[in-house]
């Protein structure tokens, strides 16, 4: 074998030892987010008593007749074969009072069916919209299913917004 042969062979073998090595549980990169209008709403008071504006990409709570309105949002289970570096949990909204609009992250357990509240994150006071987040425990895709609860307290004194939650790292 000459020299050029070898050289061309030599550069080939860690090419060759990568194809042939076991593929690694690759990680998401990619930040998960859903805008409330686009999650489903809990209930007949969601819906009669919710200002959905979906252009817009919020749900206002404008009557406190309602009471509280609530929504739900699947985080996609796109991520069964690996887990997410998420670990926060964001919630975009608007609310001058503070304290009316809330995110719950859940998990349930795909064997068991158990659910359980893992992350919770409840709006300041502003009056533009702004965005606040709390810390999120790593995901497990292969073992729970997650989703997130966006509730918001009407009010017909500035009424408060639910925009969007996301899942960032």
């Amino acid at each position: 074998m000459n020299t050029l042969a070898r050289s061309f062979a030599a550069a080939l073998l860690p090419l060759a030892a990568l194809l042939a090595a076991p593929a690694a549980q690759a990680q998401a990169v990619d930040d998960w987010q859903h805008t409330v209008p686009a999650c489903a709403p809990d209930g007949l008071n969601s819906l009669r008593f919710a200002q959905i504006n979906a252009p817009a990409g919020f749900v206002r709570a404008n009557n406190p007749d309602g009471g509280v309105l609530q929504f739900t949002c699947n985080v996609l289970d796109s991520f069964a074969t690996m887990n997410p570096l998420w670990n926060r949990m964001v919630l975009q909204y608007r609310d001058a009072a503070g304290g009316r609009v809330m995110a719950s992250l859940y998990q349930k357990n795909k064997t068991t069916g158990v659910s359980a509240m893992i992350a919770n994150v409840v709006s300041p006071a502003s009056v533009a919209v702004a965005n606040t987040s709390v810390a999120a425990p790593a995901m497990d895709f292969g073992i729970n299913t997650y989703y997130i609860v966006v509730s918001i307290q009407g009010s017909a004194q500035n009424p408060p917004q639910a925009h969007t939650v996301m899942l960032v790292q």
